[in-house]
């Protein structure tokens, strides 16, 4: 079933982003998106277009659960987009714990290093261009508590 949540509130590199992603995975690449991203990021832009190709193809290849997603247009985002922009915001918030949890749910399989890799390098392509990206904090429970006894303890004590 899709769920789709109205998203009006999307910044400009989010609807840049999930964009050209619904595009890229409608096997259909899209000229003039790969123009928005020079426009958007200057020489870097090509680089960070490509990185993103990569990126959904091996969301594709990799993947072992068929993702939801809207078509181009659509305001909405589905919850495997929105999982899509928590990705690329834990990328650049560098949060790589909570991307490689959000990838696992992504490929519901472990994330090969490539993909994280390419997430990473498009989002900072993104921020040094101004273009921010959010992400959902991480759970708390998915974050280890610190010992009450360190079990290893140091030299000096």
């Amino acid at each position: 079933m899709r769920h789709l949540t109205p998203r009006d509130d999307l910044l400009h590199g989010e609807r840049l982003l999930i964009r050209t992603v619904r595009l890229l995975a409608m096997a259909s690449p899209c000229h003039s998106l790969q123009a928005h991203f020079e426009a958007a990021c200057g020489c870097a832009g090509q680089a960070a277009y490509r990185t993103l190709e990569a990126f959904v193809r091996q969301l594709g290849a990799r993947g072992r659960r068929r993702l939801t997603l809207s078509i181009p247009v659509d305001p909405r985002v589905t919850d495997d987009e929105a999982l899509i922009l928590d990705v690329f915001g834990c990328a650049q918030a560098e949060d790589y714990r909570s991307l490689d949890e959000r990838l696992q749910r992504l490929l519901d399989a472990p994330p090969p290093f490539p993909i994280g890799a390419a997430a990473c390098m498009v989002a900072e392509i993104l921020a040094m261009n101004g273009l921010v990206l959010r992400a959902r904090p991480a759970p708390a429970e998915s974050i280890p508590r610190p010992a009450e006894v360190c079990p290893y303890p140091m030299a000096a004590e």
